[in-house]
């Protein structure tokens, strides 16, 4: 009788735990998502602001791609393509590193042509444009960093001694960072 006592409530210990870790593990992976969700805002403000510069200097030059807006242009296209894929939801190493990479992209592009040398007509980047992307890239900086923090804990609960031995069995993966 002591015997099915212990096993019942072993189990039962076992099963609330079971449950427990995984409310945890899921709800890391929402605040994730969540954290995820606003670097994703953020960083779509770097198509708009660009956008809303080819249209107030109208059609040709920015949409040549041998020019450093076409650059811009072409690389944020690459950049919002990476930002569509169904992968980043999951949290996965490889479709961050693509996101990443794509970022990084445009990052270098956008530093390429603020170092165009400025012509008869005045500077190439206005300086209000300079003023709204540093704005933005200190928002997107602030989320990634958060994002990067609780991806750094998501992770480090995965691995956590009992947890480890069952998560694999629950679905749950390492997530990657920014």
């Amino acid at each position: 009788m002591n015997a099915s006592l212990l096993l019942w409530v072993a189990l039962a210990v076992s099963v609330f735990w079971g449950v427990g870790l995984y409310n945890r593990l899921m709800r890391m992976r929402a605040r994730g998502l969540s954290a995820l969700g606003s670097v994703e805002k953020h960083m779509r403000l770097y198509a708009a602001l660009v956008r809303e510069q080819v249209t107030l200097r109208g059609p040709g030059a920015p949409q040549d791609p041998s020019n450093a807006w076409g650059s811009l242009m072409a690389s944020l296209q690459v950049f919002e393509h990476a930002l569509k894929d169904d992968g980043v939801v999951l949290l996965t190493n490889e479709p961050l590193a693509r996101l990443v990479a794509a970022f990084d992209g445009v990052q270098v592009a956008w530093r390429h042509l603020r170092a165009v040398p400025p012509d008869l007509a005045g500077p190439v980047v206005p300086a209000e444009l300079h003023a709204q992307w540093d704005a933005v890239a200190l928002r997107v900086e602030t989320a990634r960093g958060g994002f990067n923090q609780i991806l750094t804990q998501y992770n480090a609960a995965l691995d956590q001694f009992p947890a480890r031995l069952v998560v694999g069995w629950m679905g749950f993966k390492p997530g990657g960072t920014l």
